[in-house]
């Protein structure tokens, strides 16, 4: 089984999941792939992937089923010093004077754009860098913020970087992971393996 992921969302959990599944069906080799937003439905459906894990962009796929994983909680990454080291939250709009770091090559930028300016209401302007590397190391340096979900910006241990649950008017901000595939039971198993996973 092949499964593509967008590269923002991070694979460890999604490694997890392969390796829970491998266990269950031993004749079976599950492949992952980093892949972009706009090119997932035409891997779908040309069948070089069975299924591409995503968060909520709020597209409608006519011909393409969804299966829910889980809702994350969204973070924020900025350089350590410029909140409350006890601060535990940030309101969107405290960050409207800094720029919200974007990762997304050439081209992903317009589908992470649309992402951030449209379903997740950022005001401020937008930086876009190619890495996650890169990324971190302008919030080390103040350059921007940079949003992550909860579960992939565990993974970033940095003691030059605070993170902060966001907040917008006191509401916890959240993303949905779903699979996107064709009508297919393996998937829909593959969907509640990585649910078990992730809590």
């Amino acid at each position: 089984m092949k499964i593509g992921y967008l590269k923002n969302l991070g694979r460890h959990e999604l490694e997890k999941g392969a390796s829970r599944w491998r266990a269950l069906h031993k004749n079976e080799k599950v492949i992952l792939e980093s892949v972009s937003y706009d090119e997932l439905e035409k891997k779908i459906q040309n069948n070089e992937l069975d299924a591409v894990l995503v968060n909520s962009r709020h597209t409608i796929y006519r011909r393409l089923a969804t299966y829910p994983v889980d809702e994350v909680s969204l973070v924020v990454l900025v350089q350590a010093g410029n909140f409350n080291k006890y601060q535990q939250t940030v309101e969107m709009s405290d960050l409207k004077n800094l720029p919200c770091i974007m990762v997304a090559g050439v081209e992903e930028e317009k589908s992470e754009y649309h992402y951030l300016k449209g379903v997740l209401q950022v005001d401020s302007d937008l930086l876009a860098v190619k890495t996650l590397g890169e990324a971190v190391l302008m919030v080390e340096s103040g350059s921007g913020y940079l949003i992550m979900n909860e579960k992939t910006a565990a993974h970033i241990d940095d003691d030059q970087v605070q993170k902060l649950f966001l907040l917008r008017d006191g509401k916890q901000c959240t993303e949905e992971y779903a699979f996107i595939a064709k009508e297919d039971q393996r998937v829909e198993e593959l969907s509640k393996i990585l649910k078990e996973v992730i809590n």
